[in-house]
């Protein structure tokens, strides 16, 4: 008996060291409030655009008594960070929903403000750099997953989750970047012209 307790008090504090080292890869303030565009690039550690392609619910590989999400996505372009074709994350907590089904699948430990993700859906995401415990989640919860919205013809657009009003730059803009993506992060509008958005974010990353 006195076995297995020490063994549930030891799981239970590396469980909390775990859930804190979540920290570097997920401020908390960061998530209570709004970020805008250049700030979530310059917090960001990989930005990638791609469709997700698997969801899965499990444990934390070190941390076994840590609920998790895996998240996998097949790569189209890479604007920030290393990506491969595909790329896997860790994230603590979450909801996932399949493609067919608005059905949400809520987890045991959750965090607040993060986004929903779909099966199926191709999506832009800005995440933070993996924490020492290997845990990420969107830059600013669900206002760092842009949905990608294929028109019948150009533009392709982009919709944050989190809303793209908030997305808006109050304060000094870099004079590197030209008028039209100066503009754009004074004024996003309901939705993002792709191009635009991607030029902007690359623009911001490079400081160009």
């Amino acid at each position: 008996m006195m076995l297995c307790s020490r063994r549930s008090v030891m799981g239970a504090v590396f469980g909390v060291a775990a859930a804190l080292a979540l920290g570097s890869a997920r401020p908390a303030a960061a998530v209570s409030r709004r970020l805008d565009l250049a700030t979530m690039t310059q917090r960001a550690g990989t930005i990638l655009r791609g469709r997700i392609v698997t969801l899965r619910q499990g444990r934390h590989p070190q941390y076994h008594n840590i609920g998790v999400l895996y998240v996998t996505l097949r790569v189209d372009e890479t604007l920030k960070g290393k990506a491969g074709d595909q790329f896997t994350f860790m994230q603590f907590g979450g909801r996932a929903a399949s493609a067919d089904s608005e059905k949400t699948v809520s987890m045991a430990q959750t965090l607040p403000d993060l986004p929903v993700y779909r099966v199926g859906e191709e999506v832009v995401l800005f995440l933070y750099p993996a924490s020492n415990a290997g845990f990420t989640s969107p830059v600013g919860g669900a206002q760092g997953m842009f949905r990608v919205e294929p028109q019948t013809g150009p533009p392709t657009t982009v919709i944050s989750e989190g809303g793209n009003r908030s997305l808006a730059v109050k304060g000094s803009i870099s004079t590197r970047l030209n008028a039209s993506q100066q503009t754009f992060l004074r004024n996003p509008g309901d939705t993002l012209n792709y191009k635009t958005f991607r030029a902007t974010v690359k623009a911001l990353k490079s400081g160009k």
